[in-house]
Formats: structure tokens, sequence, C-alpha cells
């Protein structure tokens, strides 16, 4: 359906579309966690927005794929198992892991692009993303520090994980 649309409104809505926007979300409550070892909170979400541009400028350059969604759901397992580590792991590991993440859901950006609105398309696509990973880190810096509030977002990572793999 949300091809259906085109243009903008396709793009601000494919990251809500199988496992993007809980890797998304993930991957920024990470970056907040990292900020407990003086890692700033907007290195990791500017590594996954960074690899999104790369990766939507790799798809529009004719790069494909035909294991984006599968790199996509193991990216989300390794962030989920990220989500239980020490801060001190997550922020080694973190900028890596979000521009490799990042890059794979920037390739898949093409399955929702319609030719006639790609631009626009990409627009709304890196907006939804921006968005996406600006409320995880804010949340993740919040609650960073609390090792019992990490396990619950862990749990909550988990099971929406277990739901995207039931449902994709």
């Amino acid at each position: 359906m949300v091809q259906d649309l085109g243009g903008w409104w396709s793009g601000v809505l494919h990251p809500f579309d199988g496992p993007h926007l809980v890797l998304m979300l993930v991957v920024a409550l990470l970056a907040g966690v990292a900020t407990t070892q003086g890692r700033e909170s907007w290195v990791g979400p500017s590594a996954w927005i960074v690899g999104t541009m790369l990766g939507i400028a790799g798809a529009a350059a004719g790069v494909r794929l035909p294991f984006v969604d599968g790199a996509l759901m193991a990216a989300l397992l390794v962030a989920v198992a990220l989500m239980f580590a020490p801060p001190p792991k997550v922020s080694q590991v973190l900028p890596l892991a979000a521009l490799l993440g990042g890059a794979m859901h920037g390739l898949s950006y093409l399955d929702g692009s319609r030719d006639d609105h790609t631009v626009v398309y990409a627009i709304g696509f890196v907006f939804t993303t921006v968005l996406l990973q600006t409320f995880g880190a804010i949340v993740g810096t919040a609650v960073g520090r609390s090792p019992a509030m990490r396990r619950l977002l862990g749990v909550a990572a988990a099971a929406g994980a277990l739901v995207v793999a039931a449902t994709g």
C-alpha cells in the first residue's frame, strides 16, 4: 500500500515497513546508551543517516542486492543483542554497525520508489529516518544510565523483532 501512494508520502511511510522501524529505533536507543561512555548521542544516528544516504545513492546508481531485507533482519538481531551488551561494547561497535545498517536501509529505498517521484520519495524517506533517529536517541539518552531500563528496552526490542520476523 505504501508504494501506491508515490512521491513524498511513500517515502515518509517506507521506514515503517518491515524491520526498518524497529531497527532504526534500536540503533538510536543504542546511541543514547553509548552516551554513558562519553560518546555523543548523535554519533550512531548520524552514521545511520549517512549510511542511508549512501545506500540511496547506490540504489539510484543501480546497485541491487538480493539480500537487503535479510541483511536488515540480521542487523536488527545484532542491534537487539547489543541492547544487552555492556555500554563500552555498544560504544565501540555502534558507529560502524549503524553505518552498515543505514546503507542496507538506503539500498532498500527503491522498493517503494516510483521513477517519476524518486527525489521527492528520497526526501520523505530521509525525513522520517531523521525523526525516528532523533526520537530514539533522546529516549536512549534518558534511560541509558539505568541497566534495568536498558534491559527492559532490550526485551521490547526483541519483542518487536519477533513481531517483524513473524509478519515479514
